[in-house]
């Protein structure tokens, strides 16, 4: 109900008494959708938000202006005296009046919600929201005046009507708006989803008896906030009159309408802030799942293709037991009752050396992706069983106790404090094997910051010899235990491939501890002279896991 007619009606009379004489002396910007007027000689500000979830008006006192991410708007109307705060006759348009003859609009019409100054030609000239859209355009609202004649409404009924009764209502009524309309059903006692054509005569004269009622307590309005507890999310409903079909919930109410908003977005706010949390761990978590899945079912068909070594190793031992059977530059040949294929310009012996390396490279991929599929099995439980916790979360002290009770979970699949900190370094962050983390430069200056500001003095230095590249560190502290043969081949590999000899099959990289690593006086951004160092003939590649 914070964008009821009579809610906005009630928020102008107010903002009447406190803003007329006054002159707006700062508009500005400091969060997304929401526009601050500050006023010569008081404290509070005038908060328009046009947000979709918290869509309303309201003043702050002693609001602060931020230092940065700030931006001046609606330019024109600073320096402006307000002469008179209105409401639209019949629209959802809050006015406020400006010495110079122009006009600030606020209007809530939920995601179209817009403040715009209208000139005395009825123009927009500038609009907080959309400008180049709305400059020059007419402001055009809802025409008419309020009526309540109920007799029209009771006339509606002499002809067959399909809409339900608080649809007809509403039609008929539209300043009410949906919390009304219930509360105008519920207590004449009709069922808001009731078809209009089930409506007798005895309900339609409690319908006109509780409007009546509704619409006498809004003269003598006073603020409330309903918090109503049912389910995970407490769901919070803002009127200016009693909600007897709320009356089992928790009601605060407020002398105060400003003290009323301010409480109902300061709560809106908590449960947004909830929210994109939730939702920023779940997407990531979910991400996380979906990925490991389809890697599960990649390795699963390369170990379908990687089950022949034992065949490749009986072509291999068949061919070696019958070299005399094997005529030259021939295609295929059945030894045993089995069909081996052959390559013609190779002899029986190098044949069988063939398959025996195939064996042997198909046993090794075999090894690896069974590991690498245990691996991944592995990440994809925990990650669910955190989706399940998440999903129950409903308070913000519940969820600050996850992170902290689940802080190095959340770090293993990129989540966390310790991971938004890397992202914001400038370089390429790859985890390699054991977990360990590989950083890449991404240029001549971004290499010297890596080695000689980020790199620690044991940490692995690579980089490809006789080669322009990346400085590549592997983080010897970022795993478990000391960094393996694999997670060094892995970082040469990476070194290859941010290097001039990306492009060549083998690349000799140097290894070396970053303490072994000096940058000579007056050298150039990069250059640097190095000692200790062990060369490892690595393919450029780069691993499947990149961080950032």
């Amino acid at each position: 109900m914070l964008t009821n007619y009579y809610t906005l009606s009630y928020l102008a009379a107010r903002l009447a008494e406190k803003l007329v004489g006054t002159a707006i002396s700062e508009a500005f910007s400091q969060e997304r959708d929401q526009l601050v007027l500050r006023f010569g000689g008081i404290d509070d500000a005038l908060i328009i938000s046009c947000d979709r979830v918290i869509n309303t008006l309201y003043l702050r006192p002693q609001f602060a202006r931020a230092k940065s991410n700030s931006v001046d708007v609606l330019e024109r109307c600073v320096g402006q005296t307000i002469t008179a705060v209105d409401m639209h006759p019949v629209d959802r348009v809050v006015m406020f009046r400006l010495k110079s003859g122009e006009r600030l609009d606020a209007y809530f019409f939920g995601a179209k919600s817009n403040v715009v100054v209208v000139g005395s030609d009825e123009k927009i000239v500038d609009a907080f929201r959309n400008s180049k859209d709305k400059i020059g355009t007419q402001a055009e609202y809802r025409s008419g005046e309020i009526l309540f004649d109920f007799d029209a409404f009771r006339r509606r009924f002499s002809t067959p009507q399909l809409a339900t009764i608080s649809t007809l209502l509403r039609e008929e009524f539209p300043t009410l708006g949906a919390t009304l309309t219930r509360e105008v059903l519920h207590r004449a006692g009709v069922l808001h989803a009731i078809g209009a054509m089930s409506i007798d005569e005895p309900a339609l004269v409690k319908i006109q008896q509780a409007l009546g009622a509704v619409l006498t307590e809004l003269t003598n309005p006073l603020a409330r906030v309903y918090i109503e507890h049912a389910g995970a999310e407490p769901k919070l409903h803002f009127s200016l009159v009693t909600l007897r079909q709320l009356q089992a919930v928790e009601e605060q109410k407020f002398e105060n309408i400003f003290e009323a908003i301010r409480f109902y977005v300061a709560r809106v706010r908590v449960r947004e802030s909830i929210d994109e949390q939730k939702h920023h761990l779940l997407g990531k978590l979910r991400q996380k799942v979906a990925k490991a899945r389809r890697t599960i079912e990649a390795v699963e068909a390369d170990l379908e293709l990687n089950k022949r070594a034992d065949e490749y190793q009986r072509f291999g031992e068949l061919l070696m037991q019958h070299l005399n059977e094997v005529g030259q530059r021939t295609t295929h040949v059945a030894l045993d009752g089995i069909d081996i294929p052959l390559q013609k310009e190779l002899s029986a012996v190098r044949n069988a050396q063939r398959y025996f390396d195939k064996a042997k490279r198909s046993r090794i991929a075999q090894q690896q992706a069974s590991e690498r599929l245990s691996g991944l099995r592995a990440t994809v439980e925990p990650a669910e069983m955190l989706i399940k916790r998440i999903e129950e979360i409903t308070t913000r002290d519940a969820l600050k106790e996850f992170m902290s009770e689940h802080n190095n979970e959340l770090e293993l699949f990129g989540i966390g404090p310790k991971t938004e900190q890397r992202e914001q370094l400038p370089f390429r962050i790859f985890t390699v094997d054991g977990g360990f983390e590989v950083w890449a430069g991404k240029s001549s200056k971004n290499n010297d910051e890596l080695t000689l500001k980020h790199a620690k003095p044991n940490d692995l230095w690579f980089h490809a010899r006789g080669a322009a590249g990346s400085h590549v560190i592997l983080k010897v502290n970022s795993g478990k235990g000391e960094p393996g043969k694999k997670a060094k081949e892995q970082a040469a590999s990476i070194a290859a491939y941010y290097s001039k000899m990306k492009n060549a099959k083998m690349v000799p990289v140097a290894m070396t501890e970053k303490k072994y690593v000096r940058k000579p006086k007056g050298a150039a951004p990069g250059s640097v002279t190095i000692e200790r160092e062990k060369v490892i003939f690595a393919e450029p590649a780069l691993p499947a896991e990149k961080r950032h």
